[in-house]
């Protein structure tokens, strides 16, 4: 349920370290980072928790680049 009424939900990336040789790097809103850090330290695993600094909404720049 997406609006343009209310502001966009802050996204986080969350990535797991010590995987493999390429960490595993997901993005989950603002309400489910806890649960994700409660889940790496049940477990014993490593995360690195930054928020999105980009908008996932399209290729703006692309048509830029295209003109």
């Amino acid at each position: 349920m997406t609006g343009s009424d209310g502001p966009a939900a802050q996204l986080y990336e969350i990535t797991y370290l010590g995987t493999c040789p390429q960490p595993d790097v997901r993005t989950v809103k603002a309400g489910e980072v806890a649960a994700v850090v409660e889940h790496a330290g049940k477990h014993g695993m490593q995360i690195l928790v930054r928020p999105c600094t980009h908008p996932n909404d399209g290729p703006d720049t692309r048509k830029e680049a295209a003109s």
